[in-house]
């Protein structure tokens, strides 16, 4: 048994127009509507035989990479080599929070995403629920910044990458 949430069906109307609207425009919507539902024993199978570079599902096996995840779910490879660990200009935060918090903001503590205004605190939720699948949705990483930054058009990062990245991170740990 994986002791997570797997993701479920993403439905568009249990979201904000806003939120929606910035999803279209960055052409994520298609990719985030590819999910409808999971299998945990697939889950588990791919967790345990990923390498990095190829899994193995039954007697399926498949390469993946920046290229293959690009394709299957019809986003663009282009863009900065971004990751979670990958710093930043950690002021570039400060758009998406609530001015009240900006001087209460201590990022090694992390951050309530009930601090970030509207429709941030929201798009970090679909982030995290469908993005980067913690399942902690109710704190903000500077990774999920960065993520928002590109929704909003400040910088493009190559969201193949970032999802292969962690995949690779996910298989070394378990």
């Amino acid at each position: 048994m994986t002791n997570r949430v797997e993701p479920s069906i993403f439905d568009s109307s249990q979201y904000h127009d806003d939120c929606i609207s910035i999803l279209k425009e960055k052409q994520w919507l298609p990719f985030l509507e590819k999910f409808c539902g999971s299998n945990e024993e697939v889950t588990k199978q791919f967790a345990f035989t990923f390498n990095g570079e190829k899994d193995l599902i039954g007697n399926f096996s498949f390469r993946v990479s920046e290229d293959t995840i690009a394709q299957s779910l019809g986003i663009n490879p282009e863009g900065e080599k971004y990751f979670k660990t990958k710093q930043f200009k950690e002021k570039s935060w400060t758009q998406f929070m609530s001015r009240l918090r900006v001087s209460s903001v201590n990022w090694k503590k992390r951050v309530p995403r009930s601090w970030l205004m509207h429709p941030w605190d929201e798009m970090v939720y679909i982030i995290q629920k469908f993005v980067t699948y913690e399942g902690r949705y109710s704190i903000v990483y500077l990774y999920h910044i960065k993520l928002l930054l590109h929704l909003k058009g400040q910088c493009v990062i190559s969201l193949p990458y970032f999802l292969l990245q962690s995949l690779t991170k996910m298989s070394k740990t378990i």
